[in-house]
């Protein structure tokens, strides 16, 4: 009975024993293994689908809203960002490189008459052309020459009351007075002596050219439809349309004076121009407008002599756009022309120096344009894997020329900006990050 007592006793210790090894072995476990979650659950949970916003828990679980399982938030993406004036990516950036070299561009235009050296004739009494010599626009004549002949009942009835107070013997005075309105009526002195001498007047006035050059018939009135065609043709191959058909030239198209035809008094018969200095009409994209000064020096090639360089001054820059859709200024430039070598609507290009300002050079697709201002996204940050972060900021732009954009102000050295502004902006960051 003892030896049984005794081993029961031995095994009851055994089991006892082994009951406390297995009881230590898993509270080890136990413990190690809550160690290991604690260190898992240590951070911050969010919904996946955002449900509350950017709200964040402690602890692992479901999301009260939607039930499905929160996601582990690592700390480095735990940003206080707003969508409106700061974004995270990793898009490629540009480093910004100071510009002040001269820069220029080259645009378009055509060659016209100046028309500050136009010598107009104008009919000084009514009548009726009953002989033209010049029959042709820009046909050139030269000093003295007979360019029609007028009949004009007015100007007979004038030359007989002249030579009626000559017959009479009236005072000097009327006579005087007299001879002095058939010069204010364009009579020349020799056709006065002539009428005095005879003592008949003609029944057709002669009009002579007063100075040398090409005739010009109603050239305030013509409209070149050649001009037209030529440099449409010219800026069509370049995406610019200049605006032709208001432009006022000298071409052959016009309605010009015939033989048979009544003229009013006042109206213009004829012009001459010698062409001794003729204007380059140059279309300038309206961004450049403020490089183009008056009385300023630039470079023109002509389409005629593509090899030598010409130089002109600016005159006037015109304070309309050509037309509604296309953002061109035109600008008059003054071109000697001694020999009347540069002939009219012919082509020339023209190279006008931008105005140089000490700045920042970056591609045009970093800066994002709304109207009148300019934006770019400007890195500010990295986040631990990698993630850039980028500040909205508000520029001043300068000259655009290839490709590339000139940054006036609102950079520092050696900031990084992004390449493509387009792709991080929308419109709720102009309507509530600005």
């Amino acid at each position: 009975m003892n030896t049984r007592w005794k081993l029961n006793n031995q095994i009851s210790i055994i089991l006892f024993l082994l009951l406390v090894s297995v009881f230590s072995s898993c509270k080890n476990e136990h413990n190690e293994q809550g160690h290991e979650n604690h260190v898992q659950d240590e951070g911050d949970y969010i919904c996946p689908m955002r449900c509350e916003g950017e709200k964040t828990y402690p602890q692992p679980g479901n999301c009260p809203v939607c039930k499905m399982k929160l996601q582990l938030v690592e700390q480095e993406l735990v940003q206080t960002v707003s969508p409106n004036k700061q974004v995270l990516s990793r898009q490629a950036t540009v480093k910004l490189q100071t510009a002040n070299e001269a820069q220029s561009i080259k645009t378009q235009g055509f060659i016209d008459y100046d028309r500050n050296r136009n010598q107009n004739v104008s009919a000084r009494f009514g009548g009726r052309i009953e002989k033209l010599f010049v029959k042709y626009n820009l046909q050139f004549v030269n000093k003295g020459d007979k360019i029609l002949e007028l009949y004009s009942p007015e100007l007979n009835t004038i030359q007989e009351q002249h030579l009626f107070l000559l017959k009479t013997e009236t005072g000097k005075h009327l006579i005087e007075q007299s001879r002095e309105k058939l010069k204010l009526l364009g009579i020349t002195e020799q056709q006065i002596s002539a009428l005095e001498n005879k003592g008949t007047f003609t029944q057709n006035i002669a009009v002579y050219s007063p100075a040398s050059g090409y005739i010009l018939f109603n050239s305030d009135e013509q409209t070149n439809t050649g001009s037209q065609a030529t440099q449409q043709t010219s800026m069509s191959s370049m995406s610019m349309n200049a605006n032709t058909s208001d432009a006022k030239t000298s071409g052959s198209a016009g309605v010009q004076i015939r033989e048979g035809m009544y003229v009013n008094k006042g109206e213009t018969l004829f012009s001459v121009n010698d062409l001794q200095t003729v204007w380059a009409i140059i279309s300038v994209p309206s961004q450049y407008h403020s490089s183009v000064q008056p009385n300023k020096q630039i470079n023109i090639v002509s389409e005629l002599f593509p090899a030598q360089i010409l130089t002109g001054k600016i005159l006037l820059t015109e304070k309309t756009f050509e037309e509604k859709q296309q953002r061109f200024v035109r600008v008059r430039v003054e071109l000697p022309n001694p020999k009347a070598v540069l002939k009219l609507n012919s082509l020339v290009t023209a190279e006008f120096p931008l105005e140089t300002k000490t700045g920042f050079q970056i591609p045009s697709s970093a800066v994002y344009r709304t109207g009148m201002n300019a934006f770019v996204w400007v890195k500010t940050g990295t986040t631990k894997n990698g993630t850039g972060i980028f500040e909205l900021r508000k520029v001043v732009t300068g000259a655009v020329n290839n490709g590339t954009t000139t940054i006036v102000s609102g950079f520092a050295p050696d900031e990084e900006i992004a390449l493509h502004a387009g792709a991080l902006t929308d419109s709720e960051t102009f309507l509530n990050g600005n």
